[in-house]
């Protein structure tokens, strides 16, 4: 008899997509999940090494010029992981992560500003953000920040679909 692992592995099976390995079901063109990031940052070198570093790690990168768009893309994309630049944010990052982290599928909002401490941290996670990621980008920093977004956002206790959010009747996950 086989074991429950080796049934999911027949079950899994691992794809080639460009440079990177994604997961996908058998008989399915593409992988059963991908991350979609929604980034919502203003300078060109930012931009171009973000780019970077989700198309290595396999991710699809939706850039955003304003706020609403941001939001637009979000809704539409169902990101659970968002990118705000704190410097492009005229009206005061703290309601811009708010709005952006209340969507009905809750995602994961970090802030990118060029000075990070624990005060912007605690007050970002205070408003609804998730982290604070430091400018000029490292790799290794976006990877961690975004790969633990996602990682909770995938754990967290989500409402069914005839729930409210925010009601008494939320799931909770332990």
């Amino acid at each position: 008899m086989r074991s429950p692992f080796a049934r999911v592995a027949d079950f899994l099976r691992r794809k080639k997509v460009g440079s990177t390995w994604q997961w996908s079901l058998p008989g399915e063109a593409g992988p059963l999940v991908r991350l979609a990031v929604v980034a919502l940052i203003s300078g060109d070198g930012d931009r171009r090494e973000l780019a970077g570093v989700c198309s290595r790690k396999g991710w699809d990168l939706l850039f955003a010029s304003t706020l609403e768009e941001a939001r637009t893309l979000r809704d539409k994309v169902k990101a659970p992981v968002i990118l705000c630049d704190r410097d492009l944010l005229s009206n005061g990052w703290r309601s811009a992560v708010e709005g952006l982290a209340s969507s009905p599928h809750r995602a994961c909002v970090i802030l990118v500003s060029a000075v990070v401490d624990t005060y912007l941290w605690n007050e970002v996670v205070r408003t609804g953000g998730f982290d604070v990621l430091s400018k000029p980008f490292r790799e290794e920093d976006v990877a961690r920040a975004v790969r633990l977004a996602w990682s909770y956002w995938n754990n967290a206790a989500k409402p069914s679909d005839d729930q409210e959010i925010g009601t008494s009747g939320d799931r909770v996950m332990g």
